[in-house]
């Protein structure tokens, strides 16, 4: 907390309020419709030390200052429900924010903080029901998602599109492999045959 210096706690009641804890006490709660999905973040919004709470629910993200105000802008509708997210990215390390959200009909998109998608994106979908969010790696300074299904474990470009790596049957990656970056160029993973591959990223 900016204001005290002392850490709290932001949490949603069994009646769906939003609420912030300091210490055991609660500091306020406001009603709210909606079940969050999974995921709350701070960011430095305004670039000025102060953190805000920023979260999804439905197919919104909203933005809640620690006095428990929305912040001008948002809601911002991404058109899609949001089955888990968001998780928030600094890429550049100057308060511009992207968020990764994973929608209900199992694809996984990119936005800024106005609800607009990268140009370069291309999507990340999946037939198989995707179990979390991706995980960011970097490997030779380069970014990638690794994405766990309920069958197997991809990895994707940082734009997103098609995955780098199609396993069949048995070389499949397992959904719980490591993911370990061994050099500038590969990873390596654990197979469904039990053997450890060594996978490059191009």
């Amino acid at each position: 907390n900016s204001g005290t210096g002392k850490m709290n706690e932001f949490y949603q009641n069994d009646h769906l309020s939003l609420c912030l804890r300091q210490e055991g006490k609660d500091l306020w709660g406001i009603p709210f419709k909606d079940r969050i999905c999974g995921t709350v973040h701070t960011v430095d919004y305004f670039a000025n030390g102060k953190l805000q709470f920023l979260f999804g629910a439905g197919s919104k993200l909203y933005l809640l200052d620690r006095l428990g105000r929305f912040v001008n802008g948002f809601p911002v509708e991404l058109g899609k429900k949001i089955l888990l997210g968001p998780d928030v990215y600094d890429f550049n390390g100057i308060n511009k924010y992207n968020v990764i959200v994973l929608h209900d009909d199992k694809t996984i998109e990119m936005y800024n903080m106005k609800g607009q998608k990268p140009e370069s994106w291309k999507g990340i979908s999946s037939a198989e029901t995707i179990k979390s969010l991706p995980e960011r790696i970097i490997v030779g300074g380069k970014s990638f998602w690794v994405v766990r299904t309920s069958v197997q474990t991809q990895i994707y470009p940082f734009t997103g599109g098609e995955p780098l790596v199609d396993f069949e049957k048995d070389k499949k990656i397992r959904p719980d492999s490591e993911v370990k970056v061994i050099d500038i160029t590969s990873v390596e993973v654990e197979c469904y045959d039990g053997k450890r591959r060594t996978v490059k990223l191009k």
